[in-house]
């Protein structure tokens, strides 16, 4: 895999001038030919009908009807919660499949379906607005009873606080609803009526960064609901598609769909970089590795890239668009020092963080990946797909597999 060395002045995340930016404030890549990306997928494909691959994965869930559009599972990895089309959610074992609890009452596509971080409440929501909690029972011979319902706008995310007995919740309406659990004591952050796309706690746990589809990001104060922080709106200029925030908690990264990367400084909400680049971005995400401080973008169009947060250059192209073997990425996540990615072929991609290097492939999925997540204690990867199914994939994310 090929180190970019480009010879370009690092920018301070504190807010220091970064020296190359042209008079509008954004920094150019276009004449790096590592940087350069096509504009367009060359056709357009459906993988809802293409022919299944070798099926790579340790157990396959095909409970539901119509596609998987989330999965979550439990900290302590036995169980894996699914929603669907099918106005449903399933709880089943990881180990055989069988389903422990079925989740129904909800009115449209379950679009979220999250274990607290403790194992103690299940959270699903649908696109209608009903949101329900439910109290996790490890005996199977009993439902497990719902201790908390609520009914908002049309939802567009939802998920856990990774610290707290905390359920965020955003709607398309632009409000983003804080609910404690299991009391319901409930908080508002009041949205401009532009739906949330993204959202993404700090490690403070006390802020939250979010993404709207005007462009706009904030930064919020969870604990008196105010806005701290708000990146022009001249700098997004379209839909921001995704967010994340640095684990030193100085740093926001959004993408747009106008294939802007802008970083943030969280403390003073100054725009410390703008990397301009010709994709369709999806996803951005730092490494939390204390020894990698990079962050990764994935594409639609096929592209991965690594780069350095401090000096905000490429580091590695893990594939570019246009290679034989790219497809456009859903979702990633940093697993220890790998970078795991998830296509619109269906297919789960691992690469080596430190040198872009390809280490594997996980095929299976008929169609594109919905969502995925990795559960450490049992070393499993959970991935849902627009061809109906869930899968269990088994790796050992150590330095024997480099």
């Amino acid at each position: 895999m090929k180190n970019v060395q480009e010879d370009t002045p690092p920018s301070s995340i504190n807010g220091d001038e970064i020296s190359n930016m042209d008079e509008d404030g954004i920094v150019y890549y276009e004449e790096m030919e590592e940087v350069q990306f096509d504009d367009e997928i060359d056709g357009e494909e459906d993988y809802t009908d293409i022919e299944p691959p070798e099926d790579h994965a340790a157990l396959v869930f095909d409970k539901h009807s119509g596609s998987v559009f989330c999965g979550n599972l439990h900290p302590e990895g036995k169980l894996a919660v699914t929603g669907g089309e099918d106005d449903m959610a399933h709880v089943w074992s990881t180990e055989t499949g069988e389903i422990v609890m079925k989740c129904d009452g909800h009115k449209d596509s379950v679009i979220f379906a999250e274990f607290s971080f403790c194992g103690t409440y299940l959270a699903t929501g649908d696109m209608s607005g009903v949101i329900k909690v439910w109290q996790c029972n490890e005996n199977p011979q009993h439902p497990w009873p719902v201790i908390f319902e609520y009914e908002a706008g049309d939802l567009s995310l939802g998920f856990w606080h990774f610290g707290a007995r905390v359920l965020i919740v955003g709607t398309d309406s632009g409000d983003i609803f804080i609910f404690k659990i299991p009391t319901g004591e409930t908080k508002v952050l009041q949205g401009h009526n532009i739906k949330i796309e993204c959202a993404k706690v700090f490690r403070d746990g006390k802020r939250l960064a979010a993404g709207y589809e005007d462009g706009a990001m904030k930064i919020w104060d969870l604990k008196n609901c105010q806005v701290i922080h708000q990146v022009p709106s001249n700098i997004h200029q379209m839909r921001i598609t995704d967010v994340d925030t640095h684990p030193e908690n100085n740093l926001v990264a959004s993408i747009s769909t106008d294939g802007k990367v802008v970083l943030t400084a969280s403390t003073s909400g100054k725009v410390v970089s703008q990397l301009q680049t010709d994709n369709d971005l999806e996803v951005v995400i730092f490494s939390h590795d204390p020894q990698l401080d990079y962050f990764a973008i994935g594409t639609l169009n096929g592209s991965v890239s690594i780069w350095d947060s401090t000096r905000q250059m490429i580091r590695y192209h893990c594939s570019k668009t246009g290679d034989e073997d790219a497809t456009g990425v859903t979702k990633m996540l940093w697993i220890k020092d790998h970078l795991v990615t998830a296509g619109l072929d269906g297919s789960v991609t691992v690469y080596e963080g430190r040198s872009g290097k390809k280490l594997h492939v996980f095929t299976g999925h008929a169609s594109e990946l919905l969502d995925m997540c990795y559960n450490d204690k049992a070393n499993i990867l959970l991935t849902t797909s627009d061809d109906g199914t869930a899968r269990i994939f088994k790796y050992e994310f150590n330095k024997e597999n480099d």
